[in-house]
Formats: C-alpha cells, structure tokens, sequence
C-alpha cells in the first residue's frame, strides 16, 4: 500500500491538487497541517481518497474545528500517528513526540513543520517529515504488513 504525505502547502492549491492526481495509486493521504483550506479546495475533487488530517500552526483552530493537533490510522498493521508538530517542540526535539507516539503504541510518527524532509528511527518508531508542498516536497510512504519505507520527492510542477 503507498500513502501519499503532504504538509505545509501554505496556498499551493495547484501544486497540491496536481500531486494528488499525479499520485493515483495513493488511495490515503495524510495532510500535515499549515493548508487546511487548500486542502479543502481540493479534496472533493478526490472522491476516492481517504483523507487524513491535522491542524497545523498557521491554520485558524477556530475555523477548522473538525481538525485535532493529532490523528491516527492503522494501516497494513502499522498504527499511524499524525501532528503537524508544534504542539510537540518538532523544531528542537523529537523527544516530546516520541513519548506520545509510543503512549498510544505507533510505530510511525508523522510529522510537518520544519519544513524539511526527514525520515529518522528511534527506539523504533519510525518519524517522517515530508517536507513542505509550498516548497515542492512531498514523500510516499509504502507499506507492507512487515515493512515501512519512505520516498521523498520533489514536485516538477
């Protein structure tokens, strides 16, 4: 299974729309935080995607209350947990959201925010920062019932 990983499209509503189709065979899509409203404009236009979501630092909480700070999802026996990060102090530490990703047992953090592209294991929970979609970034996270590799990418549009 390939999940799509977008974060901090900060009005790259083309980009992001653009990804999203070029991506097809991601059936799940994790957004990051900082674009809700991007991410709002495009998402009907992807009936056949599940859409997973956070709120982000630059979101208005008060108009995205449908949006938590965290998420999770179990995939392909992989219990995911999201953030946008900086709830969690992601720009200093992963320590902070170590502690929560192993509180609720995920053994992948997700996380945006910095805006630069990251994968890294520790204590075996494996933290993915796809990198800002403003910025061109992306990545693809593949699984399998044993597996979880990341693909980072960059946008050619």
């Amino acid at each position: 299974m390939r999940v799509l990983l977008l974060s901090d499209s900060h009005g790259a509503v083309r980009r992001m729309q653009a990804t999203i189709e070029r991506e097809a065979d991601c059936k799940t899509v994790f957004f990051l935080g900082d674009g809700l409203s991007d991410l709002e404009q495009v998402r009907n236009s992807f009936p056949d995607r599940s859409f997973v979501a956070v709120c982000g630092n630059m979101d208005l909480k008060s108009a995205y209350t449908s949006y938590d700070d965290f998420a999770y999802k179990y995939l392909e026996d992989h219990t995911i947990i999201a953030t946008h990060g900086h709830r969690v102090s992601v720009r200093s530490t992963l320590t902070d959201y170590l502690a929560k990703a192993q509180g609720v047992l995920a053994d992948i953090a997700l996380y945006g925010h910095t805006h630069r592209q990251d994968q890294q294991m520790r204590a075996g929970v494996l933290f993915v920062n796809p990198g800002a979609l403003c910025d061109g970034k992306y990545a693809v996270l593949t699984l399998t019932k044993t597996q979880a590799d990341v693909t980072f990418c960059t946008c050619a549009f």
